[in-house]
């Protein structure tokens, strides 16, 4: 059965627009603006919709993602501003709960931030396989399907991923302390 033009729509709205938020998000880092990305993205749909045969099929959901993060990057590009993530601006107010102190938001930011920077240093077959389970919440069968591979191939490659963060995790842990020591020599 054939899904009308509004059906369509609607399907979108229901189901993939948390994965449009989360992805226009990580571009501009601000959730007011990643929700006027998603509407941006919504109304560039509309005008494509009628090519899309099947909205429930994969491709779809990132194909409205894709859309989603490119309306963020416009929007980012028309503010004429780098992201706040960019700028290494920490909106203390906006993000840190009330018993969190601002030094404790700002350690955790710097942390997603080295989390996210290795994320980009995996190789592409791993980085995308993470992105796709972990990020848009794909099932191993439909990320396997985006890929074109098995979910099998998919789990191994995600576990691998996982290793290979904890690996850089650790190094960079390792590195830290190390840093401290010279200093502490140099006084």
């Amino acid at each position: 059965m054939q899904m009308t033009r509004q059906e369509k729509l609607n399907f979108i709205a229901a189901n993939y627009m948390r994965a449009m938020w989360t992805k226009a998000y990580s571009v501009i880092s601000d959730a007011h603006e990643a929700e006027d990305a998603c509407q941006e993205a919504f109304i560039k749909i509309i005008r494509v919709i009628d090519q899309v045969e099947d909205v429930t099929e994969l491709r779809a959901k990132a194909l409205c993602c894709i859309i989603a993060k490119n309306a963020a990057i416009d929007l980012a590009r028309r503010n004429k501003r780098t992201t706040p993530a960019e700028e290494g601006f920490i909106d203390f107010e906006a993000e840190a709960p009330e018993h969190e102190s601002p030094e404790a938001v700002a350690a955790s930011n710097e942390g997603v931030a080295k989390l996210s920077e290795m994320i980009d240093r995996l190789p592409e077959t791993y980085r995308d396989v993470l992105k796709l389970r972990c990020l848009y919440e794909l099932s191993a069968e439909q990320t396997a399907e985006i890929l074109k591979t098995n979910a099998n191939t998919v789990n191994i490659r995600l576990s691998r991923a996982r290793r290979l963060l904890k690996t850089m995790m650790e190094e960079d842990t390792a590195e830290e302390p190390a840093e401290e020591t010279d200093a502490e020599q140099e006084k």
